[in-house]
């Protein structure tokens, strides 16, 4: 027996010496020297809300994520409004990392970043965008009913139909900041069904948004009292209208995509750090984080969409699902201090002015159905 014990105890003196080696090999995988350590700021600045769970949460989540991979880097978030981060800029503040919406730059010296594969081109090589919304159609299908006109069931919605959809009225919302008025411009729908009988071929079809019956404010209150046939709205809307609808508040309605257009988009950015390389290169691998596939699935709970193309996302929302396709193919983000401009070329477009509607398709990059 002496043998027995005597080789238990070596054996219990052994796994004594080498377990603190063999839990931090577990827990942490060791970076490649050198390396940061230490804390990284974050200023997230929210310029739209989502159609879910919050942005800031997101990046929380995230940030969690990011700091079990890599235990030596702690990042602290703090959410401002423009004119806060302002404030703390001029107090002499700096942030590492930097969150917030297109269009929004402010005086800080940001980092030239990698180049990246996103469903958005021409944007600032010192920022990613990792995020965005998007627009869609909803139309209220009782009233619809009521007038003997019929729906089909797919992703998008044909102009002849729209065009007759639009006579019970059109309105329009967005969130605040952003207009949701010019993405019928770039109106995108199915192919027709019925097979094409004559030899000169389908005839295009009409322009659905040249004669629209259009309201400009308050769309959402309109549409959801019953006095307009359909709504132009954003995800936000969407998801007001669907948590709505549950509590008997909405009429019902049926949901399409409508076109690549947005102009809600979020960016992640980097400080410049001339004397600190460390602390900005991990600074990049965070705002790299963001764009990974895991990262970017995860903001189907948000409401919102990927940047990056070709994810399997939204499996079980087909107007979600339509809206992230529509965008992938080709999202036309409208230049920055450019929603006036838009504005109004879209009420003259819709109208009736087709040389209106051909300058408000040229300023968002794209063509209709194309």
């Amino acid at each position: 027996m002496k043998p027995v014990a005597y080789f238990l105890c070596a054996l219990a003196l052994i796994l004594i010496c080498i377990s603190p080696w063999l839990i931090l090999s577990y827990y942490e995988k060791l970076p490649e020297s050198p390396y940061f350590q230490g804390i990284l700021s974050l200023w997230h600045i929210s310029g739209w809300r989502t159609g879910g769970s919050s942005d800031a949460a997101f990046l929380q989540k995230r940030i969690t994520q990011f700091e079990g991979q890599n235990p030596h880097v702690f990042i602290e978030i703090q959410t401002f409004t423009e004119e806060e981060a302002l404030q703390a800029l001029q107090s002499g503040e700096k942030p590492d990392i930097i969150s917030y919406p297109y269009g929004n730059e402010l005086p800080l010296e940001m980092a030239e970043l990698p180049a990246v594969d996103t469903i958005f081109t021409d944007l600032p090589s010192n920022a990613y965008p990792y995020m965005c919304g998007g627009y869609c159609l909803l139309v209220n299908t009782e009233i619809l009913t009521e007038s003997g006109i019929e729906l089909k069931s797919d992703w998008g919605i044909r102009p002849e139909a729209l065009l007759e959809a639009a006579q019970l009225g059109v309105c329009f919302d967005a969130e605040n900041g952003c207009t949701s008025l010019p993405a019928l411009a770039l109106h995108a729908y199915p192919e027709a069904e019925r097979p094409q009988i004559s030899t000169w071929g389908e005839p295009d079809p009409p322009d659905a948004a040249l004669s629209l019956n259009a309201t400009w404010e308050d769309g959402f209150d309109a549409f959801c009292s019953g006095d307009a046939g359909v709504l132009i709205a954003s995800h936000r809307q969407l998801f007001e209208s669907s948590e709505q609808y549950t509590q008997g508040e909405v009429p019902p309605f049926a949901a399409y995509a409508i076109s690549p257009y947005t102009d809600m988009v979020q960016m992640i950015g980097v400080a410049q750090q001339r004397e600190d390389a460390l602390r900005q290169k991990a600074a990049e691998s965070f705002a790299s984080f963001l764009l990974s596939n895991s990262a970017q699935k995860k903001l189907e709970a948000l409401g919102v969409f990927p940047v990056k193309p070709g994810l399997s996302i939204y499996q079980q929302s087909d107007i979600h699902l339509s809206m992230y396709e529509q965008l992938s193919m080709g999202a036309a983000l409208p230049e920055p201090d450019s929603i006036n401009m838009l504005n109004e070329l879209a009420k003259s477009a819709y109208g009736g002015d087709a040389r209106a509607l051909k300058e408000l398709r040229r300023a968002l990059g794209g063509n209709s159905n194309e």
